[in-house]
């Protein structure tokens, strides 16, 4: 029998304004939809920053909700005039997260909240967390948590990251949800095969979703024309490339391709359209198109809205998509629905993805690249040979209800087939506890028993301080007492199975208020020590130390 899922924390913190995550925010947005309208029972609380918390209020439901868990003071940072500010400090924080330019937000958020010392998700009712941007950074002990792997890339191509510290984070985030999740997904099975691989993952833990959203752009829709005016393009006298500015998106080698196929006789009022989000890459690449005597032929317009890109892709002759790696490469697929035909490269998911409903080439081969787009423009017989296998491969890719009915089952697996680590949360680093502290306890051959130590210092506000032990969300007995001055020892037993203490503590005080420093934490006992006794002998340590008061 299914357990209830009346409660899901999705981890969003890492959205930022505009179109800096590419596709993986389109596909995130796509999906919560779709999961809130196929769910309506099921209270979906949305984990936000600052930055884009307004702008996700598209998503708001009766159903939906959004939270803030990092707030303007953080998000902040994420404004340019602190971009280089960031890249010399935020390496140096405890879980050295996220680049400097693109993941700030998301990575100071960690550093932040690494302690584990709020029990966020206990505290909401939370029955799942689901990670869609893969690292499971609110994870709670005793929770199931559901993260999603899009690709890999940082381990093939790792000089494509902005330095070490970019590749040990990315590779920090997939080993954690490694870990920590109970059930993934990839959206492709190029991914899930790299994870398994990489990650040394059960097959049975992870499943491949894809992104079935290729009605986002409809070849039956008029679209403004607006856009095209303002770029000055002529319908059907240009190709499109919609990616972000990102070294493996192979834009240089476009742009070489490009200017061969103009040299040999390419129609001089093609142009070649290049979207994506602003900055340095873009400026750059704009300046070697300017070089290469190609800046009038290649258009930058920047990230563009949904309805301005239809446009664009409803109106172009053809998509050219010489990527050097993907996960799974949703534009191919949009453009395949809107009628339009695609060239795309033959390496990682595209393959997979196109089948046979593309030209493939090779995306390191510029003269590959140039007789594809020159095939796009002037074959009349493959380009509708590849629009209708398009269309049709599109098919298979545009039941977005099904990609969330995916998504619902994985959850209701997780939950379902929840595993449990040796882990503890819910101590600050310096021995103080909230509210509450839960303590996972792995599978074992035989009995267990978790020793977990408190001292309440004789200077509390509380004479005595109560402390309720629940073992899979049932109440083990009576309270524990404990008086001011004094310590308690408890001694909690678990069977080989495994499983999740949560030990509710109260009254709690906050130092500041109660004339103690300024201290603003939210405390009750000090932890001394956490250990996981095997019957064997064998101790887990999860907290030592003997911290005095």
């Amino acid at each position: 029998m299914n357990k209830s899922l009346s409660t899901i924390a999705v981890d969003l913190t890492p959205v930022l304004p505009g179109g800096e995550n590419g596709g993986s925010k389109v596909f995130v947005l796509e999906l919560l939809s779709r999961l809130a309208k196929i769910k309506p029972e099921t209270r979906f609380v949305l984990l936000t920053q600052a930055a884009s918390h307004e702008e996700l209020s598209t998503l708001d439901r009766s159903n939906v909700r959004r939270l803030m868990v990092i707030g303007p003071v953080v998000s902040n940072l994420l404004r340019p005039g602190f971009r280089g500010f960031a890249a010399r400090v935020l390496p140096h924080l405890p879980a050295r997260l996220g680049s400097a330019v693109r993941r700030l937000g998301y990575g100071f958020n960690a550093a932040l909240n690494g302690s584990g010392s709020v029990a966020r998700l206990r505290n909401m009712g939370a029955d799942l967390l689901f990670c869609p941007f893969t690292a499971p950074n609110y994870f709670e002990p005793g929770i199931p948590a559901v993260c999603t792997i899009y690709d890999l890339q940082y381990k093939t191509y790792p000089e494509f990251f902005t330095g070490g510290d970019d590749v040990a984070h990315r590779d920090r985030m997939f080993i954690a949800a490694c870990r920590r999740a109970t059930a993934l997904a990839a959206i492709s099975d190029y991914s899930r095969e790299a994870a398994i691989t990489h990650g040394g993952l059960d097959p049975a833990r992870i499943r491949t979703i894809y992104l079935r959203m290729a009605h986002r752009i409809s070849p039956r829709v008029e679209h403004d024309q607006a856009v095209l005016n303002r770029l000055g393009l002529i319908p059907r006298r240009y190709l499109i490339y919609p990616a972000n500015f990102w070294k493996h998106k192979n834009h240089e080698m476009l742009l070489t391709a490009f200017g061969m196929a103009c040299r040999e006789g390419l129609a001089v009022d093609v142009k070649l359209v290049c979207t994506g989000a602003p900055g340095a890459r873009r400026e750059w690449l704009t300046s070697a198109a300017r070089t290469m005597s190609l800046g009038d032929r290649v258009i930058f317009p920047g990230y563009l809205p949904n309805e301005e890109l239809a446009a664009l892709m409803g109106s172009c002759r053809g998509m050219v998509f010489p990527s050097l790696y993907e996960g799974f490469g949703l534009p191919v697929i949009e453009a395949m629905a809107a009628g339009v035909p695609v060239a795309c490269s033959n390496v990682t998911s595209l393959p997979e993805v196109a089948a046979d409903a593309a030209l493939l080439f090779d995306p390191r081969i510029p003269t590959q690249i140039a007789q594809a787009m020159v095939t796009l423009l002037d074959d009349k017989a493959i380009r509708t040979r590849l629009i209708e296998a398009g269309q049709q491969r599109a098919k298979e890719f545009s039941d977005t209800d099904r990609m969330a009915r995916e998504y619902w089952e994985l959850f209701q697996y997780a939950v379902n087939n929840q595993k449990y680590d040796n882990l503890m949360s819910g101590a600050y680093p310096d021995g103080w506890v909230g509210s509450s502290l839960t303590v996972e306890v792995a599978s074992t051959a035989s009995a267990q028993t978790v020793q977990i130590s408190f001292s309440a210092p004789g200077w509390l506000p509380q004479r005595k301080v109560a402390i309720q032990v629940s073992l899979g969300g049932k109440l083990q007995g009576s309270p524990h007492k404990v008086d001011r001055g004094a310590n308690v020892a408890l001694s909690l037993p678990v069977e080989p199975a495994g499983g999740c203490y949560e030990l509710k503590i109260s009254p709690t005080f906050v130092p500041a208020r109660s004339r103690y420093g300024d201290d603003q934490r939210e405390l009750s006992l000090m932890l001394q020590s956490c250990r996981i006794l095997h019957a064997d002998g064998e101790i887990i340590e999860l907290f030592a130390g003997k911290i005095s008061a």
